[in-house]
């Protein structure tokens, strides 16, 4: 059903590669004019490789261009997917929920606290709305090895510092070695303990109806912005409403949930 969705990175990896052949043809036949144009195409490409997920949005919305795939379109705006059941329109919209503090790190009154207020305002809303959380276990071998190696350097660092005679900036970087390698120590003792690494990545979608496609964008962007002001008050985390190729892969995760690979090279 997804295979069809042309990403950003693919377009731009297929450009980079044909821009490179290219360039490498015309340095071996001299004419440096067509081989400066074949280089200013392949940093084009890069620029979309790296910031597409910014680019296409404006792009679409300027050439007014809709994006189809199965029964589903984007509109211009590559802020919310559409999709005609019968004589109406459903229209979805989707934010990624960063949550900044673990639910451990609280006292039992503050997670009381944020349930009641979390509870007290969902309440209160009268429309469709989904919170999904994908969690996936972390292999942390490497991640041990850099912590490792960033407490070693730390160390060495506070060693040589504290055999320099005393300077005026000598006592506030020894303290924030001290407090980098005592960070370093406490994340290495979580993970030798056995406490199960975990990656996270929660996003939520809110779907409205309408008559026409334009009431139907209307109240799911209503409902994403209210959505996002109740979440991120009421539980204390940064929401952002998505568009472009990341709402594509919330589109696609409420289907098919990504493999380890996919979700390790996930940037949220």
């Amino acid at each position: 059903m997804f295979e069809d969705i042309m990403t950003n990175k693919k377009m731009a990896i297929g450009v980079m590669f044909m821009q490179l052949v290219l360039l490498f043809l015309i340095i071996i036949q001299g004419n440096w004019v067509l081989s400066l144009v074949a280089l200013l195409s392949f940093l084009v490409a890069a620029t979309i490789w790296r910031f597409g997920y910014v680019i296409k949005p404006m792009l679409c919305r300027q050439a007014h261009v809709v994006e189809g795939f199965g029964s589903y379109e984007i509109p211009p705006s590559q802020d919310v997917i559409i999709k005609k059941n019968g004589s109406r329109y459903y229209a979805t919209a989707y934010l990624m929920v960063n949550f900044s503090q673990s639910s451990t790190e609280k006292t039992p009154e503050q997670l009381a606290l944020t349930r009641q207020s979390y509870e007290r305002a969902v309440s209160s809303l009268n429309y469709v709305y989904k919170l999904s959380n994908m969690v996936c276990p972390v292999d942390l071998k490497a991640h041990v090895d850099v912590l490792k190696e960033r407490r070693g350097k730390a160390e060495t660092r506070l060693s040589e510092l504290l055999s320099l005679p005393p300077s005026a900036n000598q006592a506030a970087e020894i303290s924030k070695l001290r407090r980098e390698i005592e960070s370093y120590d406490t994340q290495l003792e979580r993970i030798q303990t056995g406490e199960r690494p975990m990656r996270v990545i929660n996003f939520a979608s809110t779907s409205a109806a309408g008559e026409t496609k334009d009431e139907a964008m209307l109240k799911a962007r209503q409902q994403a912005n209210e959505l996002k002001t109740v979440i991120s008050s009421t539980m204390d985390t940064e929401v952002t409403v998505l568009g472009g190729d990341d709402m594509k892969k919330c589109f696609e995760w409420d289907y098919a949930l990504p493999n380890e690979q996919q979700f390790g090279d996930i940037a949220y």
